[in-house]
C-alpha cells in the first residue's frame, strides 16, 4: 500500500487537539507571515480553546492571516456558519487580533463571483496549514463522495449523512439545516505546506479504515490525501479501533 503521508495516532481527542495545536503553534512562531486556513465543527473545537490560551498568553499573531477551508450557504450570522463559529469560538476570546481575517461569505447574492474573489484570496496568500475534520462517510470540507480529486473551490450540495451531523453539533432540526456550502476544492486543499487532518471517535472509525486502508477512490473522499507527503493525519484511539494492527505501526 503507498502511503505517504504522515499519521500520528493518539490517545483521545485531548491528545489530538494538543498535537495539532503543537504544529499550528510552530509555523506561527516560526514564519514571518503565517496564513492558517481552519476548519469548525466538532473536531477542531480543542484545538481552538488551545489557541485562545496560546494567544491569549502570549503566541503572537499579530502578523498572521487568517482563513477558513468552506461556509454553508445561509444568512452570515445564524449559529451553525463558519463565521458564527469562527467568532464565537475564537476571534472574540482572543485579546489580540490577527493581521488579517479572510472568510467567504454564504449570503452573497451571486456565489460565482464570491467563489472568484475568495480564489484571489487564496492566489495571494499562499497557506501554510490548511486544517481538516473527516466526515463519516470519507467527506473532506464539502467534497463529498463522488467528487472528483481535482476539484476547485466551487459550490457543493451536501449528502445526506452530513446535514445529519449538522444537525447534530449545532442542535437544529433539518429544516433548518444548510444544504450547500462553498469549499475549497482538494485543489487549493493541497497547495497548503502543511495539511493537518484530525479525526476523533468511533463515529469516523469506518471513514479512517477506508481512509488508511480501503482503495483510493472518490467514493471516500479522504483516501486523495493517501499518497500527499504534506499531509499529516492526527487519530485517535476510538477512532482507529476498527485498523489492523499492522496500519498502526
Amino acid at each position: 500500500m503507498i502511503k505517504k503521508m504522515k499519521t500520528i495516532f493518539v490517545k483521545n481527542y485531548e491528545e489530538m487537539s494538543e498535537k495539532g495545536y503543537e504544529i499550528i503553534k510552530d509555523v506561527i512562531e516560526t514564519k514571518e507571515q503565517p496564513v492558517i486556513s481552519m476548519t469548525t465543527g466538532g473536531s477542531p473545537r480543542g484545538l481552538f480553546t488551545l489557541l485562545v490560551e496560546g494567544v491569549n498568553n502570549g503566541l503572537d499573531i499579530s502578523n498572521t492571516v487568517m482563513m477558513n477551508l468552506d461556509e454553508y450557504i445561509g444568512p452570515k450570522n445564524a449559529v451553525y456558519t463558519v463565521n458564527t463559529f469562527m467568532y464565537e469560538n475564537f476571534y472574540n476570546k482572543i485579546n489580540t487580533q490577527p493581521k488579517e481575517i479572510f472568510l467567504i461569505n454564504g449570503e452573497a447574492d451571486n456565489k460565482e463571483e464570491e467563489i472568484n474573489r475568495y480564489k484571489e484570496v487564496l492566489n495571494a496568500y499562499p497557506r501554510d496549514v490548511q486544517v481538516l475534520g473527516l466526515g463519516t462517510n470519507g467527506h473532506i470540507g464539502a467534497n463529498e463522495p463522488g467528487t472528483p480529486f481535482d476539484s476547485t473551490i466551487f459550490l457543493a450540495e451536501h449528502d445526506d449523512s452530513t446535514i445529519e451531523s449538522t444537525m447534530r453539533e449545532y442542535n437544529i432540526e433539518r429544516d433548518e439545516a444548510p444544504t450547500e456550502m462553498i469549499t475549497l476544492g482538494f485543489t487549493e486543499i493541497l497547495e497548503a505546506e502543511k495539511v493537518i487532518l484530525l479525526v476523533s471517535g468511533k463515529r469516523k472509525s469506518e471513514a479512517v479504515k477506508n481512509l488508511l486502508e480501503g482503495e483510493v477512490s472518490t467514493d471516500c473522499p479522504a483516501t486523495a490525501l493517501r499518497d500527499k507527503d504534506n499531509v499529516i493525519v492526527i487519530i485517535d484511539e476510538e477512532a482507529a479501533s476498527l485498523l489492523d494492527e499492522e496500519t498502526k505501526k
